[in-house]
């Protein structure tokens, strides 16, 4: 398996913008159609079953930005973070509407044939709009996206006599028993967590740069 991170970042390097614009696409479609290219020639060549996997790259995310920094230093829009972003996704600061993040992603996601996923980041709990969720969900059936993923907080009072369920992550204080504490549950890179402290720096930073899809 071939796994890759920072296409926007390659892009740029190459011409100034990344694949939410046009010339960005388009360069990012001749790139990875060229590593499904080229697995394809060392299946063929090599007889092994070799492979595109668009990895959420949990710890390279950090160290190949740190290395990447010794070496070229900090580039605007390129190494000004300290994680490189997940394979060929949408940079997380970028606000954008969840349609938009989907059409983008799924323009790429047919390059992979070892593993990909399109997520989108809710900014609370879609359980009293079923509706929306389907939307979301169909939407991205139509585009033909793989994998996809709804990201939103799940967040409880940490209160034991009460643990009254909090839709709203800006709430900070129970609004049934007063309490201040708050357990936070979120999903990192493909797991639920109740804390990004066990992540790497930049997983974390990366996790507190996500922009939220709404519309």
């Amino acid at each position: 398996v071939i796994g890759q991170i920072g296409l926007a970042e390659t892009l740029q390097i190459l011409i100034g913008c990344d694949h939410t614009e046009d010339k960005g696409m388009e360069l990012a479609k001749r790139i990875e159609g060229l590593f499904k290219q080229r697995c394809a020639e060392f299946k063929q060549n090599i007889k092994l079953n070799f492979g595109v996997y668009y990895t959420p790259a949990e710890n390279l995310c950090f160290t190949a930005m740190k290395n990447f920094k010794k070496k070229y230093g900090e580039i605007p829009n390129v190494s000004d973070r300290d994680y490189f972003t997940n394979s060929i996704h949408v940079p997380v600061w970028h606000k954008i509407d969840p349609f938009t993040k989907i059409d983008i992603e799924s323009q790429l996601t047919g390059y992979s044939n070892a593993g990909c996923i399109t997520y989108i980041e809710l900014p609370e709990s879609c359980m009293h709009n079923p509706e929306a969720v389907e939307t979301l969900i169909h939407y991205a059936m139509e585009k033909d996206i793989p994998y996809f993923a709804i990201n939103f907080p799940i967040n409880a009072c940490a209160n034991e006599d009460c643990e009254e369920p909090i839709y709203d992550p800006a709430i900070e204080c129970c609004p049934k028993c007063g309490c201040d504490k708050i357990k936070k549950l979120g999903r990192i890179t493909g797991y639920l967590s109740t804390t990004v402290e066990h992540f790497n720096h930049g997983k974390q930073q990366e996790f507190k740069d996500r922009a939220k899809h709404t519309y």
